[in-house]
């Protein structure tokens, strides 16, 4: 599975009162970076248009149409420069990789990667702005047949330029899926994170420049099969390395989320055990990770490959649920967070005064005659009202009702006939719109 096919989520409806500001309608991923003044900026396809959307004021976003792209292509990188956003576009086959960056009034084009021969694919790529403006690419070129694989770091200036350098050579690491790689500025040199898998290994290496060469540092092995989705990497405040991922390890038929570290020495943690990963934020706090779980057809004895999402956001031991998929999470101004979340067929952006910590609780019960109870709790919150949702994976869920909130607590008892599998609760905050929310794991008979 990777993120892109990810991406066939069941309609969710919305829950009343909510104040997102919808960004795009009919999409349902993109990226979002910060512009120079702190706006946010959002970056899409649909159909066969890239888009990238700024804030211009309340419940107001310019949306600019950059290029036309083939249908399929997803943005795989976003960030802002000094002279405006900066992004790259992978198309579908993984056989062509494009940046976009907008100077004055236009945009320029590059394309990265060259020609390919045809067992030959591009692996997810990451993007850093150094500080004379140039955009660094890191990305593989990837063998599908003898899987080996080509390190390469692509820099281009603001006149287009592309100086390309090639990190790993004989085909190393061999992997059985195209490696995603992510550069980082560390001490004004740019070093790059690659994840690979083969032969029933894992592993992660940070590649920095060693005279005329390079040298890779093992930051993490383990057994698995191989990396699903892109790689998110920074440095944090204190100039800290950090890194996160997602990988398929199809014997426990898990796919954990696994957060890296690396000052003097290296370590890493499986912070979800079933999830995709989407967004690393790197405040002073502590890292904190974005990722999609799931809850899919086949847990629940039905078979098929529909699932239900519930949008994730960790920092250490404390895990926050959102309602949606979350497509991307950041930094914003004074210490707030930024949100984009695909529900209802549509992107929406939300923006937090500082992490989000509302944590919502939901188990359910069957009793007689049908009937369901379903309770919870929302922390911190001591009024208001939480939607109750049935849901079964690939079906439109249902609004079963609403349920008032007294002393942190509520509870619902669901009479409809209609046979429910999972419930989701649904706690909508007043002053930011987001939607924090609890996802059932374990599916209810009436």
């Amino acid at each position: 599975m990777v993120r892109s096919a990810a991406l066939a989520l069941a309609a969710l409806v919305v829950a009343p009162g909510a104040s997102a500001e919808i960004v795009a309608r009919g999409v349902q991923d993109g990226m979002l970076s910060k512009a120079s003044k702190g706006q946010p900026v959002v970056a899409y396809v649909r159909g066969s248009s890239f888009i990238v959307s700024t804030r211009v004021a309340a419940n107001r976003w310019r949306a600019e149409r950059v290029a036309t792209v083939q249908a399929g292509s997803q943005v795989v990188g976003l960030t802002a420069a000094a002279t405006g956003p900066v992004a790259l576009v992978e198309r579908g086959d993984l056989r062509k990789l494009t940046l976009y960056r907008r100077l004055g009034l236009g945009w320029q084009t590059v394309s990265l990667g060259g020609a390919l021969a045809a067992n030959v694919r591009l692996g997810l790529p990451g993007l850093v702005i150094d500080g004379q403006g140039t955009a660094v690419v890191a990305y593989t070129r990837w063998n599908g047949v003898s899987l080996d694989s080509k390190l390469m770091l692509a820099r281009v200036d603001l006149r287009g330029r592309v100086r390309l350098t090639q990190i790993t050579r004989e085909g190393f690491p061999q992997s059985v899926v195209p490696p995603p790689a992510a550069p980082v500025i560390v001490g004004g040199r740019v070093h790059v994170l690659e994840r690979y898998g083969y032969r029933g290994v894992l592993a992660t290496l940070e590649w920095y420049p060693d005279k005329r060469t390079w040298t890779g540092l093992g930051i993490d092995a383990s057994l698995g099969d191989y990396p699903v989705g892109a790689m998110y990497a920074g440095l944090s405040p204190a100039g800290t390395l950090f890194a996160a991922w997602t990988d398929s390890i199809s014997l426990y038929a898990d796919a954990p989320v696994t957060l890296a570290r690396r000052a003097h020495d290296a370590s890493s943690r499986i912070v979800l055990d079933r999830a995709l990963t989407t967004g690393l934020a790197l405040p002073a706090t502590g890292a904190e990770v974005a990722a999609n779980e799931w809850v899919g057809g086949a847990d629940l004895g039905q078979g098929g490959s529909n699932v239900d999402w519930a949008a994730t956001i960790v920092r250490k031991n404390q895990r926050i649920e959102l309602d949606g998929w979350i497509a991307a999470y950041g930094l914003a101004p004074h210490g707030g967070r930024d949100l984009l979340l695909a529900r209802a067929g549509a992107l929406s952006w939300f923006r937090a005064p500082g992490r989000p910590t509302t944590h919502v609780t939901i188990k359910a019960t069957a009793e007689a005659e049908g009937r369901v109870r379903v309770t919870g709790r929302v922390a911190g919150v001591t009024s208001g009202q939480v939607a109750i949702f049935r849901e079964r994976p690939g079906f439109p869920r249902q609004l079963a009702g609403h349920a008032t909130i007294a002393g942190s607590a509520f509870a619902f008892t669901d009479k409809s006939s209609t046979r429910s599998i999972l419930y989701r609760a649904v706690y909508t905050a007043p002053a930011t719109g987001i939607p924090f929310a609890a996802l059932l794991r374990d599916p209810v008979s009436r």
